[in-house]
């Protein structure tokens, strides 16, 4: 089965909000409720959900980083692989479709994440997509980017 990503919309809103992940990774990230509910707020905010063939097993939350003033960047704010399914290769399959899709936006040179301290695991999975340590912030998330040329 193929990895995919879709539109989050009013037919398959409620599968993001199904998905689970672990209490630990709730300090981490935002559960889908949430960042679905935020998005509705900033129009610029872009969701996707994460499908294995037709079953919803992840969500990918994503917007241009007006709030810091570089419009000519991607931020990645959620990435979420349901529980059940996580370290098969879904979150790299799924990141790597994001990238492309990132890429083909015009005027986009760079995508930015942030893993938060102590979710360490995230930098190496990050590095493996060329992403690089750039900052630490003041809330003790881990600032990486990644360059198009």
């Amino acid at each position: 089965m193929q990895i995919s990503l879709r539109d989050i919309t009013k037919d398959n809103w409620v599968d993001m909000i199904d998905l689970e992940i672990t209490k630990e990774q709730e300090k981490y990230v935002a559960l889908p409720s949430e960042a679905i509910a935020a998005s509705k707020f900033h129009e610029h905010y872009i969701n996707r959900g994460i499908y294995l063939g037709d079953k919803p097993i992840g969500y990918i939350q994503y917007y241009p980083n007006f709030n810091e003033g570089k419009p000519n960047e991607i931020y990645i704010d959620q990435l979420i692989i349901d529980v059940s399914l996580q370290g098969q290769g879904y979150g790299s399959k799924a990141t790597a479709l994001v990238l492309e899709e990132i890429k083909k936006i015009k005027g986009i040179k760079s995508v930015s994440i942030c893993y938060v301290e102590g979710h360490d695991v995230m930098k190496t999975f990050f590095e493996r997509f060329g992403f690089n340590v750039v900052d630490q912030d003041e809330f003790e998330e881990t600032i990486m980017e990644l360059h198009y040329k």
